[in-house]
């Protein structure tokens, strides 16, 4: 009799055959959960922006400041993110400083994101992100994040 050590060939093959059956059947799904965090990081991202812009605006230092009335009008229109917390007004700077970047957008992570975009009125702020799920097929009007 031989005293066999170790495997075959055979018994290699089949279970490298059925590891790779498994990592096709994983991949899929794995890649799905990551965008899925992704988004959901966005998400807040954006439900942070949301709060730094609502902050700034309640804050009376910058409601005084002269610069504000026609920051505001401008923001009603709509904007990015971006363009909030780099203005070289008394908003974009308290907005900056909450957030601790002029930048905010460069946080994204998910696949087929746009900017975080804002809405400014009187009395709301509304922030939403366009294109953010796993085929960049949401619109901007289905996905708002956040209104006070």
């Amino acid at each position: 009799m031989k005293n066999n050590k170790g495997f075959s060939l055979v018994e290699l093959i089949i279970v490298i055959a059925i590891m790779a059956i498994l990592v096709g059947v994983m991949a899929p799904q794995l890649i799905k959960y990551i965008e899925k965090t992704n988004v959901s990081s966005d998400t807040q991202l954006a439900s942070t922006v949301q709060t730094a812009i609502t902050t700034a605006v309640m804050d009376p230092e910058v409601v005084k400041a002269t610069d504000t009335t026609a920051t505001m009008t401008s923001l009603s229109g709509g904007t990015t993110a971006d363009a909030v917390a780099g203005a070289s007004n008394t908003l974009g700077y308290a907005v900056s400083e909450i957030l601790g970047t002029t930048t905010p957008s460069a946080g994204l992570k998910s696949n087929g994101h746009g900017p975080i975009s804002v809405i400014v009125s009187s009395n709301k702020v509304t922030v939403w992100l366009p294109g953010t799920d796993s085929t960049g097929s949401k619109h901007s009007d289905t996905n708002t994040i956040a209104v006070y």
